[in-house]
């Protein structure tokens, strides 16, 4: 017999589902699965094109080092050009990866919260008490994980905005304690890679180096350099190989966080049992 009961509807078949499937019921229209296998696929070869460069560069080491024929200088030539053309392809390998991975995670969490503030709006809930909605009051771009709202001003800023918003919604306590540093770190490397290419100013490369040192993402980022002062900033390999991986795990989390949101805010009309029939 199907039940009418709206807590038996609410728990259904979550028994059957792996977390990441719940965000399902705020974002259908993304494959993310697909899209993360994709750039797994990428990854992977750029990583075979790394260690091949990395195994030339071993080998004309060593042939630069116990050759001892005439044409020494040349082969020491060749392996000091290897390493500086391998220092922009690494480079290349950095900007592809936080290039495809960023943008899924933004149009992940942008869609979430639109459809997620779309609900508060039709069901007329206000959603939990934060400083971003009093600030924000009815501002359009209240649900936009592009927009910060400051004390005394608002304005895009995603590397700010999308942690805010995950306050405010209540994502963050689903999230593992590292991810929104993590999101940070990839977002402001992603926007100077974008706009300064591999070889930023030097001002550019001094207020990054003073940004790992305060936040701790030496983790994340290693710098390669000319006359001892940083010159191109790469995403260390292990980062890169774990990244289809950790965007995997916040799928899970925001699963989890959709799975826990109110029953009368996520259920559809369809959704509420029928009104009792007197019996005659």
């Amino acid at each position: 017999m199907m039940t009418t009961d709206p807590e038996r509807l609410k728990t259904g078949l979550e028994n059957l589902l792996d977390d990441r499937d719940y965000l399902y019921r705020l974002v259908s229209t993304i494959d993310w699965d697909a899209q993360l296998e994709a750039i797994r696929a990428v990854l992977r070869e750029h990583r075979r094109s790394a260690d091949h460069v990395s195994t030339n560069i071993k080998e004309l080491e060593e042939e630069a080092r116990t050759y001892q024929g005439p044409y020494h200088d040349h082969v020491v030539d060749e392996h000091v050009d290897a390493i500086w053309r391998s220092t922009y392809s690494d480079a290349a390998i950095s900007l592809s990866a936080v290039g495809m991975i960023v943008p899924t995670l933004e149009t992940i969490f942008a869609q979430a919260f639109r459809a997620l503030g779309d609900k508060y709006v039709a069901k007329g809930i206000a959603p939990p008490d934060h400083k971003r909605w009093r600030r924000a009051k009815d501002n359009p771009e209240r649900w936009n994980v592009q927009w910060y709202f400051g004390k005394s001003d608002a304005g895009v800023d995603i590397v700010s905005g999308l942690p805010q918003l995950c306050d405010a919604t209540g994502v963050s306590a689903h999230l593992r304690p590292d991810d929104l540093d993590w999101i940070v770190a990839l977002l402001s490397y992603r926007n100077r890679m974008f706009h300064g290419g591999f070889e930023w100013s030097i001002p550019q490369r001094q207020t990054f180096v003073a940004l790992i040192a305060e936040r701790g993402w030496d983790q994340y980022f290693v710098w390669s350099t000319t006359d001892h002062e940083p010159w191109i900033c790469f995403l260390r390999d292990q980062v890169i190989d774990a990244l289809p991986d950790r965007v995997f795990a916040i799928l899970g989390s925001l699963g989890r966080f959709t799975k826990a949101l109110p029953y009368e805010l996520m259920s559809d009309p369809g959704d509420e049992p029928p009104p009792d029939i007197p019996q005659d």
